[in-house]
């Protein structure tokens, strides 16, 4: 199945504009919305606490990433890992999502 296949099915939809959004959304392929939110918030830290977010509470951390401003969401895949989509919180709620 391929990318679009996968997303048309998840938000059950065919419409090319949301398919569009979602496109340039996407983040990539990581085990959860967790794993890539704690590596996008290691990446503004220093190295010496790269560690810290892995620590934090996965719910609390989510809702201090995502803000009134964000929605990660994600579409599970084959081995427990996801496909992890950024979207603005009015997007995300266009596609229902948030």
């Amino acid at each position: 199945m391929d990318f679009f296949e996968r997303v048309a099915l998840s938000l059950k939809t065919t419409d090319a504009s949301l398919l569009d959004a979602a496109a340039k959304d996407f983040r990539g392929i990581y085990q959860s919305a967790h794993d890539y939110i704690t590596n996008q918030v290691a990446e503004h830290l220093p190295p010496f606490l790269g560690w810290l977010p892995a620590c934090c509470d996965p719910d609390k951390l989510r809702e201090a990433y995502e803000g009134k401003a964000l929605c990660v969401w994600t579409i599970p895949l084959e081995a427990g890992r996801v496909m992890v989509f950024e979207s603005p919180r009015e997007s995300a709620a266009v596609l229902k999502l948030a």
